[in-house]
């Protein structure tokens, strides 16, 4: 273990004893409490960088510490680091080393980072040759493909470096799209003539009409004026809109003009293997460190087929760059960074307790299906289909909240993990998953089983009955368990089935036994009469 004068090592020390003076639990041990990964543990004790405020409060909660007093501490320390420019802060350059930091992070590229961004030659190239035959071009993918990177770092900044002298206006839509569209359309149409090029307005995060703007009437007047501004007679400008695959279909559903404006997308989907190799590699390569191939090819493994993973990537090569030896990033520096699934399990631990407390229990409902997978063929292992999910405000603000911190991936039909290890490196999620394995088929097997009744008509000989109606019901009344409106269905369905079951077989046990008692009593009669008739017949005279 490290040991000196440093603020940095005397703050790493005093979180050693403090885990001794906690009876020196393991790090293993300390994880299980602090909803946390042990790697990240015991790097934040390890002194060779400060971590980061989460972590410090989650080893300090889970060892009994004074928590507001460690968060003023951190602070401290971080400041000093600031001041010695930066040291070990986690801001990727040492000081005096001439190493620009090559790596963004989990953020979006901006124009200016576009010296680091690889791997999107080609998509870019279709991108420009769509821009040179359409007035609009749509851009779809799920969430944290690589959207806003691709038109920032990508599209106009090879315009800038091409000399386009005509302006470029862009926005996010945000709670009021229609002010921010009308601002920018009179930008586009107060700017003077430059040369031969057309005007530029580029439209990211579109889906935030549908997830941020409350007005259904401000959305509606948006829509109509975002297609009139496309149609003859317009201003003369170019526009390019970037909405994810999820809400894509919503805009289709729209009202013409502006459905018109969605079709025939370019779609950014998972990086090739080859480009994943140049996005990991290039950049660090460019700044005089390249990653060694052992690490470039854990990284393309890892990411390969998964297109919300490049944030993921390049937070992690951001991490490890401080640890960098000589002119090589190597494995050794990832490892010493936390890897891939520290930096999973501290975004997703983020995420949840930032969440407000209302939407825990929905949250734990909502990770858990993901957790287990939903045992679709068209979902895949990782994934859930979103009708399998409610489309209610509290659901949609979960899943926001995770793909805005790429813990979850939000695609067109599905919701996916970032990648796959998040259920066993988070571990909050994995002890829910392993306090109730039996909880957990039970509700998949519910899923599967409202999903197919609603696929086939609601037949209802797809009902639930008996001991799995008894079983499913009492599962949804515990908590992280909650049935969705369609599950719902299918069980109140199943419920007055299997009433309406009961009272027959009620009504036909009652009629039975109605009938037994007349027989008896007709038997009673025929019994009397008999025995009438013998007295008589035998009071009779010879």
């Amino acid at each position: 273990m490290d040991s000196g004068d440093t603020p940095l090592l005397r703050f790493a020390t005093d979180l050693r004893l403090l885990r001794e003076q906690a009876g020196s639990p393991t790090y293993r041990q300390l994880a299980l409490r602090a909803h946390t990964s042990a790697a990240s543990l015991s790097v934040a004790a390890g002194g060779r960088r400060l971590p980061t405020l989460a972590v410090t409060a989650a080893y300090v909660e889970a060892c009994g510490g004074d928590i507001r007093a460690w968060q003023r501490r951190w602070h401290e320390v971080a400041a000093a680091l600031a001041a010695e420019g930066g040291h070990r802060t986690g801001s990727g350059a040492r000081p005096g080393d001439g190493h620009p930091v090559p790596y963004i992070g989990a953020a979006p590229f901006r124009p200016d980072d576009a010296e680091w961004f690889y791997g999107r030659d080609a998509l870019l190239a279709d991108l420009l040759e769509r821009l040179r035959e359409r007035r609009v071009v749509t851009v779809t993918g799920p969430s944290g493909a690589g959207k806003t990177s691709l038109l920032n770092a990508g599209l106009i900044a090879r315009l800038r470096a091409e000399g386009r002298q005509a302006a470029i206006v862009g926005f996010t839509p945000g709670a009021h799209p229609l002010r921010e569209l009308a601002q920018c359309l009179a930008r586009l149409g107060a700017g003077p003539a430059r040369g031969d090029d057309e005007p530029l307005l580029v439209i990211d995060q579109f889906e935030e009409v549908f997830t941020r703007c409350r007005s259904r009437a401000e959305r509606t007047h948006f829509l109509a004026m975002l297609g009139s501004a496309t149609t003859a007679g317009a201003p003369n400008h170019r526009m390019v809109i970037c909405t994810r695959a999820d809400i894509h279909d919503h805009c289709l559903d729209q009202p013409l003009p502006s459905s018109a404006l969605f079709e025939d997308p370019l779609v950014v989907g998972a990086m090739r293997p080859e480009e994943l190799h140049r996005a990991i590699t290039a950049p660090g390569a460019r700044a005089g460190c390249a990653p060694d191939e052992a690490l470039a090819a854990r990284l393309t493994a890892a990411a390969a087929g998964l297109p919300g993973s490049l944030p993921l990537l390049s937070a992690v090569l951001r991490d490890a760059w401080p640890h960098r030896s000589g002119g090589t990033l190597s494995l050794a520096a990832l490892r010493a960074a936390g890897g891939i699934e520290d930096r999973l399990a501290r975004s997703a631990e983020a995420v949840y307790t930032d969440l407000p407390e209302a939407l825990h229990r929905r949250a734990g409902t909502v990770l858990l299906r993901l957790a287990a997978g939903d045992g679709s063929a068209e979902a895949g292992p990782h994934a859930v289909a979103c009708t399998d999910l409610d489309d209610d405000v509290s659901t949609r603000t979960v899943l926001e909240r995770f793909a805005q911190a790429r813990v979850v991936t939000l695609d067109r039909d599905r919701v996916a993990w970032a990648h796959p290890a998040v259920p066993r490196a988070w571990t909050r999620l994995a002890r829910w998953a392993e306090a109730d394995p039996e909880g957990l088929r039970i509700h998949r097997r519910l899923t599967e089983a409202s999903r197919a009744w609603h696929a086939n008509g609601r037949p209802p000989e797809r009902l639930y009955q008996g001991a799995d109606l008894a079983e499913a019901r009492m599962l949804c009344t515990r908590e992280r368990h909650e049935a969705t409106a369609r599950e719902r269905a299918f069980l109140s369905a199943s419920t007055e089935a299997e009433t309406a079951r009961q009272h027959t077989a009620d009504a036909t046990r009652a009629y039975l036994r109605g009938q037994q008692h007349l027989i008896l009593c007709l038997a009673a009669v025929v019994a009397v009469l008999a025995a009438a008739l013998a007295a008589v017949t035998a009071t009779a005279p010879q």
